[in-house]
């Protein structure tokens, strides 16, 4: 799941752009991890379809990037909610953030 948001965010970004990826323990224990591009970003209206099967991102005017097949944010969201997690676009001042929060594991 990592790698394939990385790997989008690297398509979405220009030549020489910045992709950010973060993870943090949450307070309950769960894990969040951001991953962030310098790309056109994704308009607030497509925030959820994003993430449905065959949509493709858009150059942030409304028209399709090329290549792809927009299977991965779907596959994303489905390993995510596969372990009890949740997957967003973030509001972002520049770019895309996709934000993953997943559970605390069993305990140990």
């Amino acid at each position: 799941m990592v790698a394939n948001l990385v790997d989008n965010a690297a398509k979405h970004s220009p030549p020489g752009g910045v992709v950010r990826v973060g993870a943090a323990v949450r307070p309950d224990g769960g894990v969040r991890i951001e991953v962030a591009d310098e790309g056109p970003g994704i308009p607030e209206g497509e925030r959820l379809r994003v993430f449905e099967r065959f949509t493709r991102g858009g150059d942030g005017g409304g028209q399709p990037t090329g290549g792809g097949t927009g299977l991965g944010l779907a596959i994303a969201r489905w390993a995510v909610e596969l372990h009890g997690g949740a997957i967003e676009v973030a509001p972002s001042e520049r770019g895309a953030l996709i934000r993953v929060d997943l559970p605390p594991g069993p305990a140990s």
